[in-house]
């Protein structure tokens, strides 16, 4: 099935050009709009040559502009594709259906967000980890699960972690971020304005931004210094009504990855931290 093009927009922005992010902003910008302009008028809406139109429709798996306008034409860049209706599931299914197709979706989901990893910005991310003195995770409704695990984690590895889940403690620890602190903002469409709000105070006061999210042109990925890609399909295919599984499982699996990072990047410190973890648990354990 053919790509739709706002997730052949999120796969390709970082890689564009600076005046190809032109083009994609414009066309994120007036989503609700028929692209009925030609080549020539398109290009001086935005004050770029023709060969950079063109290279950006190539660029984004397009034949040429024309390829483009048809594709725009059939189905329109709009937000509704965050919205999650049931799509190949439903109530009639057998569970053991249930299980092949839930199996499938995640597969993908999984599969395509390691393809398109940026490994580059990983280890910055990894480095910015081990570098700083607070790790912040902040994120809403269901993002909150993906942050208390990721807080989980750290915190048994010696990271000092925290999990703030709304906008009024999230606008404070940014507002008294330092240098010495990196920033997760966590979010699947990317337009929790809370998060986009304090990943911008925080970047400000020179702490490290990150953001997990599936759309690269949202505003919480636009204001975060490093976004680390998540796929979502055209039409989510698990009917959760307003959750976004296949979204969380790549979040997690993004934590982990930088997770893993930072264990086999610190030394023994890390390991060390997980020892003596595990050893006060095993007393509590016995004490209960």
């Amino acid at each position: 099935m053919d790509k739709g093009i706002a997730l052949r927009l999120q796969e390709k922005y970082t890689k564009l050009r600076k005046s190809e992010k032109l083009v994609a902003d414009y066309l994120r910008d007036h989503q609700a709009e028929r692209l009925e302009m030609s080549i020539t008028e398109f290009a001086n809406i935005l004050d770029v040559s023709e060969a950079t139109i063109s290279r950006f429709t190539r660029a984004i798996g397009y034949k040429g502009f024309a390829d483009m306008k048809l594709g725009l034409a059939s189905e329109g860049i709009t937000s509704d594709r965050f919205v999650n209706l049931p799509a190949e599931m439903d109530k009639n299914d057998p569970l053991h259906e249930v299980s092949l197709k839930l199996f499938g979706a995640l597969s993908t989901a999984m599969s395509e967000t390691q393809k398109n990893l940026n490994y580059e910005d990983i280890q910055s991310v990894v480095k910015g980890v081990l570098n700083a003195k607070d790790v912040y995770f902040i994120g809403v409704g269901g993002a909150v699960a993906v942050c208390e695990e990721a807080v989980h984690l750290f915190l048994k590895a010696g990271i000092r972690a925290t999990c703030h889940r709304d906008g009024y403690s999230q606008q404070v620890v940014a507002a008294t971020a330092t240098e010495e602190a990196i920033f997760f903002g966590v979010s699947h469409t990317g337009t929790t304005e809370d998060i986009a709000g304090a990943l911008s105070v925080a970047r400000a006061k020179g702490a490290m931004t990150v953001a997990i999210t599936s759309n690269l042109l949202s505003p919480v990925a636009r204001t975060a210094e490093i976004s680390l890609w998540t796929w979502t399909p055209d039409t989510p295919q698990i009917p959760l009504y307003g959750d976004f599984l296949e979204g969380r499982m790549c979040q997690i699996y993004i934590v982990y990855l930088v997770y893993l990072g930072v264990i086999f990047q610190s030394g023994d410190a890390a390991p060390k931290s997980l020892e003596e973890t595990a050893a006060a648990l095993k007393d509590y354990f016995l004490m209960q």
